[in-house]
């Protein structure tokens, strides 16, 4: 089946414009009108083939983390999602099945969608001669106070959900794979290497941590997605703060354990500056840890303390198996191939 753009349109609406009360006008119109009481968090992002992802990914796959990326940034709002914008380019001349192809998309964007009530309202359609694009807004209600990057401050526990490394290691092993460059992963069964891939293609925002994070009054939080170091920075700038972390006890999941061991250049490369995590650190006060770890068990979600906020003067501090490093700059996950 061969798409035009209103026919496309005409297929996303009807397979994911689904009723909603404060949806007073939703696809098919110049804008869509929705009424919302509250305060609204919008976030935005854009991944392109050979950029962000490789030209052989399924569309379901696609779908899941183009939404799963944005829901992220919600949940380190503490924002409740509720509407979503989608733009897609698509090659023109392909010679592909783009219908087929805008199916499997669907089926991945209903996964992610549906358990958090996202409604698409809108968007746009486009052939292109450029690459493969496809770009994300949503629209979030903002019930509690938001988290702020600028809210760290000294004594405040470093709390990180889930484990980190994951999605940095796969990507090693998915260019070693195609021979690009990369270091790849030693020691890990072919088990191990697609739990890996799994967390890398469909990562799990965590939406309800961060909405319940934040209405128990946790006021800093910021996802994970250009990696630990790199995204704790963001909070140390905006806060004008330091922090000292053990990085030994930075959270890793069994697939990728095997794969550390006491080599420090795989823990800085894969849990320390790996990206596409999209798991969620928090800073928080000791007096509301306890209420921090209620949550994760209520919201299923693995929270570990792994350092704390100090004064600026004391910079950043790492230690690994009783040595300790000072750290200048904060280098990061570039989302790139």
């Amino acid at each position: 089946m061969q798409l035009g753009e209103f026919g496309l349109i005409e297929v996303l609406r009807k397979a994911l414009g689904e009723a909603d009360p404060d949806l007073l006008i939703g696809m098919g119109d110049d804008a869509a009108v929705v009424r919302c009481p509250e305060a609204l968090a919008v976030c935005s992002d854009t991944m392109v083939a050979g950029r962000h992802f490789f030209a052989d990914v399924a569309a379901s796959d696609l779908a899941w983390k183009a939404l799963a990326v944005n829901l992220s940034d919600l949940a380190a709002m503490g924002a409740t999602p509720r509407w979503a914008l989608l733009n897609l380019s698509l090659p023109a001349g392909h010679g592909e099945d783009w219908g087929r192809w805008v199916d499997e998309f669907i089926a991945g964007w209903r996964a992610m969608a549906l358990p958090w009530g996202l409604r698409l309202i809108g968007g746009d359609t486009v052939a292109t001669d450029g690459p493969l694009t496809i770009t994300v807004v949503l629209l979030g209600a903002q019930r509690p106070a938001p988290m702020r990057r600028d809210a760290a401050r000294p004594g405040q526990g470093i709390w990180v959900s889930g484990s980190l490394g994951d999605a940095a290691a796969a990507l090693d092993i998915a260019r070693s794979r195609r021979g690009l460059p990369a270091r790849r992963p030693q020691g890990l069964s072919a088990e191990a290497e697609d739990a890996l891939e799994q967390r890398r293609l469909r990562p799990s925002p965590r939406v309800a941590l961060g909405e319940a994070a934040a209405g128990c009054g946790v006021g800093c939080a910021q996802d994970i997605s250009d990696g630990f170091l790199a995204d704790l920075g963001h909070i140390l700038q905006a806060s004008g703060v330091g922090a000292r972390v053990d990085v030994d006890a930075l959270p890793v999941s069994s697939a990728l354990r095997p794969a550390l061991g006491e080599d420090w250049s795989a823990w800085q490369r894969w849990p320390l500056t790996g990206g596409d995590d999209y798991e969620l650190i928090l800073c928080t006060a000791p007096e509301l840890e306890q209420a921090l770890l209620d949550i994760g068990r209520a919201t299923d979600t693995p929270l570990t303390r792994v350092g704390e906020i100090v004064p600026a003067s004391a910079g950043i501090e790492l230690r690994w198996r009783g040595h300790v490093q000072q750290v200048e700059g904060h280098g990061g996950h570039e989302h790139v191939f």
